[in-house]
């Protein structure tokens, strides 16, 4: 199929787009760029007042049916003008292949990281164990070499209720098992067991300190400051990702982050059937970039965060996370709504919930993966 999107508003870091204009699909890829192409296409769009963006990647999800309690990956990503998904540690080795065939039917983009634990998430609501002396690192080794296009890296999460007395040893020996396969190491770091320099410490260049923004008795702030510990790891290449869900976002941390310019590198969304479509917090990607607009972080940094740095970490920049000839027909057309909204750090049961106003919300319009229409409003 051939379409042409006419008169969007393109904007791209990657190759500095940033005027209205028009855009050729052809094959599957985008085949030309101009601000005015006077073509014939099977599909003529007209994107006039909507913002085209290479196809969101949301670098933080989990996915059913890798987890029982996963989203339904291309519903709600493909509605979300999300065009890859990363799976955040629902599967473990000794559970990743039992549901791993699934990928061969999507039409998503699907990347995942592995739990260091072998039953990963699918024993919650029984927490997985993190006893390192349970780590089956030759099966690992396994699944990495036989799924290298399908695994990124390792997940843990680092929560004291999991870890318990074992402390930040199961992290340690996670990064040994990752420096030995030469992947990242992706960590939750909600309500660590000691202070969080001890996660970032041992972070290397990629590895993903996820959950930046949490509000726990030990997070990136000392003094309502970053934490040096924290600026040395991103000086060394951590990478901080913003995955809010329900319960792993402050307002108040967030906002004095802010103040210091220490924005997230990814900005994603950890939805589960738990957060998909709950008001006030996570929702979906787009309710996310529209949270941190709202909270003053320029736009095209936060596409960014959604685009470009996630296709970079995840090995796929040659081909998506940008607007270019040559280049996979991933692309998100949305709307910036006017109108009140409210963006919550907590669900609105919770008590010492924190609400904010904000007078805009994005809107998907057209999600095309691959040169397909994969969504489109009811009403564009």
């Amino acid at each position: 199929m051939s379409i042409l999107i006419k008169n969007g508003l393109m904007l791209s870091k990657e190759n500095n787009l940033n005027y209205q204009g028009d855009i050729l699909i052809e094959n599957e890829k985008i085949k030309n760029i101009d601000q005015d192409l006077n073509v014939e296409a099977e599909q003529i769009i007209d994107a006039s007042g909507c913002i085209v963006l290479p196809g969101l990647i949301d670098h933080h999800t989990h996915l059913y049916p890798f987890i029982k309690k996963g989203i339904p990956a291309e519903s709600v990503c493909f509605s979300s003008g999300v065009t890859t998904a990363v799976d955040a540690g629902s599967s473990g080795c000794e559970t990743y292949e039992n549901v791993r065939n699934f990928l061969d039917y999507s039409r998503l983009g699907i990347k995942s990281y592995l739990n260091i634990s072998s039953l990963g998430l699918t024993s919650l609501p029984n927490l997985e164990n993190l006893d390192p002396k349970f780590y089956n690192k030759d099966k690992i080794k396994e699944l990495f070499e036989k799924y290298k296009d399908e695994l990124i890296g390792l997940k843990i999460r680092m929560s004291k209720n999991i870890v318990n007395e074992l402390g930040f040893k199961p992290l340690e020996e996670t990064i040994k098992i990752a420096n030995d396969l030469s992947v990242p190491v992706m960590v939750h770091s909600t309500d660590p067991p000691g202070p969080i320099e001890n996660i970032a410490n041992l972070l290397r260049k990629n590895d993903v300190l996820t959950h930046m923004y949490q509000k726990s008795p030990f997070t990136i702030l000392d003094n309502d400051k970053i934490d040096i510990s924290i600026k040395n790891a991103r000086e060394k290449g951590v990478v901080f990702e913003a995955a809010d869900a329900r319960l792993h976002f402050s307002f108040e941390i967030c906002e004095k982050s802010l103040k210091e310019n220490f924005l997230p590198d990814i900005i994603a969304t950890d939805l589960t059937v738990f957060s998909m479509y709950q008001r006030p917090t996570a929702f979906s990607l787009l309710m996310q970039i529209s949270k941190y607009e709202n909270l003053g972080i320029p736009f095209e940094k936060i596409i960014k965060a959604c685009t470009t740095t996630p296709a970079k970490l995840l090995g796929i920049s040659d081909s998506v996370g940008a607007i270019k000839v040559g280049y996979l027909a991933d692309i998100a057309i949305i709307k910036k709504e006017f109108t009140d909204v409210e963006f919550g750090d907590k669900p609105y049961k919770y008590e010492d919930k924190n609400l904010k106003s904000g007078k805009f919300v994005y809107n998907c319009m057209m999600t095309i993966k691959n040169g397909e229409m994969v969504y489109r409003n009811i009403l564009f």
